[in-house]
């Protein structure tokens, strides 16, 4: 099943008329910290944007428990002081910044001590949150702050470029929509609707389920929001729907995917539902996503 033909010149009218975007790139750690802000001026181009590169990290002069401290101790004999953490994700914000010519520009701040309410700070005014995929304890919180403590789209990137030398910028040319009805894709697609409304192509895809029926839902709903968009179902192969869709990404050329986020749960693990879990830890292509 596909969608009408001019989705991509029926988006990019729609898309004419956006508002200038404000995107906060978060840089807790030195690893992604690159490919972050790769994928945040990705994300501006094409439309009037400011950019926020934000460190956030621990700060070992902020009010911690013992337990809090010991498990940073333990880090700085392993990566480096905080302070050392800090002038690497500064010295590659410096040289990424001096390396550019034109676009959105990038202003700087750093903002250290409590993760959770620096990221909440920082990112609560801003319509997308582009952070790296985590590796270590301030990458987790970073990104646990941005999903659970503030509604706004979060877009998780890889935490390397495939290939920084051939990389030509391109972020939302095809998006590929993760479509299950309810409110958590509702709300990620409203949130990430300058984005569609902007790309070459979008696509809808859903993996059948016994007595479910998606299709409708979804070709009202897009039709409601003015997005045009080609509407595919998959027949289920014995992977798990993330996997799924994430193989259907790569398959159909996409160059990013929209999913709507996990909504329950009180403890880290628990709050990542499958897909999204699935997901995170294997996508090769940045995810937008919004609880």
């Amino acid at each position: 099943m596909s969608g009408p033909a001019n989705a991509s010149s029926n988006n990019s009218n729609a898309a004419a008329d956006q508002p200038a975007l404000r995107i906060c790139a978060l840089l807790p750690e030195v690893e992604s910290a690159r490919a972050c802000l790769e994928w945040a001026v990705a994300a501006a181009r094409g439309t009037p944007a400011e950019i926020r590169a934000v460190h956030v990290g621990f700060d070992s002069h902020a009010r911690a428990s013992a337990e809090e401290v010991d498990i940073q101790q333990l880090r700085d004999l392993r990566e480096g002081t905080p302070a050392a953490r800090l002038a690497r994700i500064r010295k590659i914000f410096e040289a990424f910044t001096a390396s550019r010519t034109g676009g959105a520009p990038i202003l700087w701040k750093n903002d250290e001590g409590d993760i959770g309410r620096g990221v909440v700070d920082e990112a609560k005014s801003a319509d997308l949150i582009v952070i790296g995929r985590p590796m270590d304890l301030d990458g987790s919180d970073a990104l646990h702050s941005a999903l659970f403590d503030i509604r706004r789209l979060v877009l998780v990137t890889p935490r390397k470029l495939r290939d920084e030398t051939s990389f030509d910028g391109s972020l939302g040319r095809h998006i590929l929509v993760g479509w299950k009805p309810g409110e958590p894709i509702r709300h990620a697609v409203l949130a990430a609707r300058p984005w569609l409304l902007r790309a070459d192509r979008v696509s809808v895809i859903w993996v059948e389920k016994t007595g479910a029926s998606y299709e409708q839902a979804a070709r009202d709903f897009f039709a409601q929001v003015g997005i045009a968009a080609e509407m595919t179902s998959l027949k289920p192969d014995g992977r798990s729907v993330g996997r799924q869709l994430l193989a259907e990404a790569v398959r159909r050329g996409a160059d990013s995917l929209l999913i709507g986020a996990f909504r329950h749960g009180v403890v880290w693990n628990a709050m990542l539902g499958g897909v999204t879990r699935d997901i995170l830890a294997h996508a090769e292509i940045p995810v937008f996503l919004m609880r």
